[in-house]
């Protein structure tokens, strides 16, 4: 990476110093598009809470945190590039939270460490942001860990994506997007998931499938109102609708939606 070759310490704080001045200038020179219209107010509904986005779509995060007060932390995990990516956040504001989900990897990248970390910023009223795919993929397939977090701080989990009409791709698990000046940038708040109503591994699983549902809609949504293609999204549908039929895609939506609908009631029994 190019920070290596610059050094540790000089060379993160240049090319972060470089990095955030590149996302202020994507949305300086962007048109932009909200969904709904007034995005912090749809964030400060549920504060705090768990905002959710796929790994590839974040490069535009930094940004979002709204103009009123309020405390933000993104859980980042401790691979090199980290380093980095935490003195970008830092630069708008945003506080760090070190670690993440194994993955398939099975490797210890401070999963314990950020789930404590994260349950206590939720207590004390932070939102906590993080990306609910995790390394070595596959992308935009949501983990345990997210519906977890959700269950046990029992904070419900806010989608969102950021989608501009010029963009470039690279070559990486999640399809990191490096988005482009001069474009139509597109930000959408989706609706809240409510946590699961227990840790037991059902409930986890059906929240981590409507985690992954909202999100899908959700960046569907954000690449649409930017104008955009989203060849990822389409990918993964065909790989998971590719051989059925119509109606049988019909009743997975519907399956999906049921299980939000479900989230949804249990919570409202959970705070009767």
């Amino acid at each position: 990476m190019l920070k290596r070759l610059l050094g540790p310490k000089p060379g993160t704080a240049l090319l972060s110093k470089l990095a955030s001045g590149y996302i202020r200038l994507v949305y300086a020179t962007s048109t932009i598009k909200r969904e709904p219209a007034d995005t912090d107010a749809k964030l400060f509904d549920q504060h705090p809470q768990i905002l959710a986005m796929w790994h590839g779509q974040f490069m535009l995060l930094p940004n979002l945190k709204p103009a009123r007060p309020a405390e933000v932390k993104a859980m980042v995990s401790r691979h090199g590039d980290a380093e980095l990516i935490g003195d970008v956040l830092r630069r708008f504001g945003m506080d760090l939270i070190r670690g993440a989900g194994a993955g398939k990897r099975k490797r210890n990248r401070g999963g314990a460490t950020a789930m404590r970390e994260s349950l206590r910023a939720l207590e004390t009223g932070a939102t906590v942001a993080m990306t609910a795919d995790v390394p070595p993929g596959p992308a935009r397939r949501a983990g345990t860990g997210i519906a977890t977090l959700s269950a046990k701080s029992g904070r419900p989990v806010v989608p969102f994506a950021i989608a501009t009409s010029r963009s470039v791709k690279l070559a990486t698990w999640s399809a990191f997007t490096i988005n482009l000046p001069f474009s139509t940038l597109a930000i959408v708040i989706g609706d809240p998931v409510p946590a699961p109503p227990s840790e037991g591994p059902d409930d986890i699983e059906t929240g981590r499938q409507a985690i992954e549902h909202a999100l899908a809609e959700t960046t569907a949504r954000a690449y649409a109102l930017a104008g955009a293609s989203d060849a990822l999204s389409r990918r993964n549908r065909k790989a998971r609708h590719g051989a059925q039929d119509l109606p049988a895609r019909d009743a997975a939506c519907g399956a999906d939606r049921a299980a939000v609908a479900g989230l949804a009631h249990a919570q409202r029994q959970r705070g009767a």
